[in-house]
């Protein structure tokens, strides 16, 4: 118990020595500073809570009205990136004395080796993402006439949201270029929108016991951390009007499908998907067949643009706003 001293509040008794130095007390420490408890399986739905509730103050602050989200691997690398990290791993073996040490090694630069041809596709994505926060901070009056709501986290009552939405049209950002915050694309992402003078750009990173933070290019204040998946997937894909995804895995195919369930079941309005590299995306999975078999709707493969063209994806994107911002009935 604190000293009354110390809090600056008078005892409004007459205390004996002990309890006026706190000598000899016995210590407490409030629940919510416990670390113990609440990092305990008792304390998960408060660190849920946590999850839900602190993201979205920090977009509030930041007056994030809309994203646009980009996947892809984080395994990718830029050519020059490439090249050095095989020149270390190739180092490294030359010098390896152990056999064990060797062939571990080996394995490592074949995986390596494997992942070369997406080097050319962190600039594609790169210079994608720089186009979209170009056109975010470029057409601000098209952006703004295609959204008609603003999104509940600025908490407005009825009268405020209408008394104020021209003054807050000023102050909002759009289209916000938002990753899952790692390295490769997303960082490729990241850094394109960081390069537009005036933008922000976002990364919800995932706690990972063999990453230590977002990548660089990440906007102060709005880097988050999350600790489960489904927290981070939710403030992704909440105020997403348009998706990216380059070539990815099992992160990649997760989010990827995920959103487009979303989209499927009116969950969030709609928005533009585009898939970059289309070689690759139309090997990995048999969209047509999905079709044929009658599991999806023809209309939502064709609603997907494949793409290997930055000029394609970015006039994909743009045009949607612009049919939105034209339209007699505004964005949904």
């Amino acid at each position: 118990m604190p000293s009354p001293h110390h809090s600056g509040v008078s005892s409004p008794y007459v205390q004996k020595a002990e309890d006026l130095s706190g000598k000899g007390l016995t210590p407490t420490i409030k629940s919510y500073r416990n670390m113990e408890f609440l990092n305990s399986y008792a304390g998960r739905m408060i660190r849920i809570l946590c999850e839900f509730e602190e993201p979205q103050q920090r977009l509030q602050q930041h007056f994030i009205r809309s994203t646009v989200l980009f996947f892809g691997s984080a395994r990718s690398m830029t050519q020059e990136q490439y090249n050095t990290t095989v020149q270390d791993l190739q180092s490294k073996l030359a010098a390896a004395t152990d056999e064990s040490a060797k062939a571990s090694l080996q394995r490592e630069l074949a995986r390596l080796e494997k992942t070369q041809w997406m080097c050319k596709w962190v600039d594609v994505v790169e210079q994608l993402a720089r186009m979209v926060a170009e056109f975010a901070r470029r057409e601000e009056d098209i952006i703004n006439r295609s959204f008609k709501y603003i999104p509940d986290y600025f908490r407005l009552s009825p009268e405020d949201r209408s008394a104020s939405l021209d003054d807050l049209h000023k102050r909002f950002d759009d289209l916000v270029v938002t990753t899952g915050g790692g390295p490769g694309f997303m960082e490729a992402a990241n850094r394109g929108a960081a390069s537009i003078p005036g933008s922000v750009t976002m990364g919800m990173g995932i706690s990972l016991p063999f990453e230590r933070g977002l990548n660089p290019h990440v906007t102060k204040g709005l880097a988050f951390e999350f600790h489960y998946f489904f927290t981070r997937k939710f403030w992704m894909m909440y105020s997403c009007r348009a998706i990216v995804v380059a070539p990815g895995g099992f992160g990649t195919m997760d989010e990827l499908f995920e959103l487009l369930t979303l989209k499927q079941t009116k969950k969030i309005p709609s928005l533009p998907v585009v898939l970059l590299g289309k070689g690759f995306w139309q090997t990995v999975v048999n969209w047509q067949a999905l079709a044929d078999y009658g599991v999806i709707a023809q209309e939502e493969i064709d609603g997907i643009l494949f793409t290997d063209s930055v000029e394609e994806a970015i006039e994909h994107i743009t045009e949607f706003y612009r049919r939105l911002a034209n339209g007699p009935d505004g964005a949904a």
